[in-house]
């Protein structure tokens, strides 16, 4: 029988995240509402590089909940801690995000700080219930965190692709937005002002507070091949979300996608760019970016092996 906890309310204090009492180690956190269509990928592809993922659903009407009981049967409690949040949660980018208090059990800022807090160890990254990881790139991140450890006040940030599919059906890279991850997920080692605060929009992590550096491609986003092109969750038809509302517009307006060599052939500005700035700076981590794709970080034949790997159909032809 699965060992899950269900979490009635909860209101967020920065003395939960009880930093003195953390364990050497790497902790994940994941953050799902229906996401049964890659969140077994998801924590199966993370569970060997971190010490513990933290897995916490909400206003799931999916086979997440049975999809992540089973997970811990096979990964076990201590490995894979479960957590249902029961309070609604206004979804990012909706009016009744933008006026709720970023303490309030329906906000997805203390959401977020609850499944933050819930993990023990020192040094802590943020997945989504979409992120497929990279093996080849994030294998030398884990390594490098394990061996010299992460200085406080620094985040490895890292990136990924976000995969789409063509009029025709075949998977590639989306042209309109090849990336995901600019700088606000990696990473980073727990102190007290490591937290999530409202923004209008979203939940916004406090990332301006760390030393950001580029640290590679470290997973494939698989966004645009959920269950409503990854657009179900945020209330769209409500009329109150015109935020998402936009992007879904945008996104429905360019589908075209692309092969990983075209996306690097299209980074030399950016990459240029880098070589004048100091490393931490925001335009650097893109510009580290583009140069790591323009250098071979993921190539069309990692695209391939990772379509194959988990039968998404063909693959787009390389140029």
């Amino acid at each position: 029988m699965a060992d899950i906890t269900a979490i009635e309310t909860y209101s967020f204090s920065p003395p939960d995240l009880r930093v003195a009492e953390r364990r050497p180690g790497i902790s994940a956190f994941v953050r799902t509402r229906n996401g049964a269509d890659f969140i077994a990928p998801t924590i199966l592809s993370h569970a060997p590089f971190v010490d513990e993922i933290v897995a916490v659903y909400n206003q799931c009407t999916d086979a997440t909940e049975e999809i992540l009981a089973g997970l811990q049967d096979q990964l076990g409690p201590d490995k894979l801690k479960l957590f249902h949040y029961q309070p609604r949660v206004h979804p990012p980018g909706s009016a009744e995000h933008a006026a709720e208090p970023g303490n309030s059990p329906h906000s997805v800022v203390n959401y977020s700080n609850f499944a933050l807090s819930r993990t023990s160890r020192q040094i802590v990254v943020k997945l989504d219930d979409d992120h497929i990881a990279y093996e080849r790139g994030l294998t030398p991140m884990v390594e490098g965190l394990r061996r010299d450890g992460l200085a406080p006040g620094r985040m490895n940030c890292f990136s990924g692709l976000n995969l789409a599919r063509d009029e025709d059906g075949a998977v590639g890279i989306h042209a309109g937005t090849p990336f995901s991850g600019n700088g606000d997920i990696g990473f980073f080692s727990m102190t007290p002002d490591a937290y999530f605060v409202h923004d209008r929009r979203f939940e916004d992590f406090r990332k301006y507070h760390f030393k950001r550096v580029f640290a590679g491609f470290a997973y494939w986003h698989m966004k645009y091949l959920k269950t409503g092109l990854g657009f179900a969750n945020y209330e769209i038809e409500t009329g109150r979300n015109r935020r998402f509302a936009r992007k879904e517009k945008d996104f429905h307006r360019r589908r075209d996608v692309v092969t990983v060599a075209e996306v690097a052939a299209s980074q030399s500005r950016l990459a240029a760019r880098a070589r004048s700035l100091t490393p931490i700076d925001k335009w650097a981590l893109f510009g580290n970016r583009s140069r790591a794709i323009m250098a071979g970080a993921v190539t069309d034949g990692d695209l391939a092996e990772m379509v194959a790997a988990y039968g998404l159909g063909d693959v787009i032809a390389a140029a």
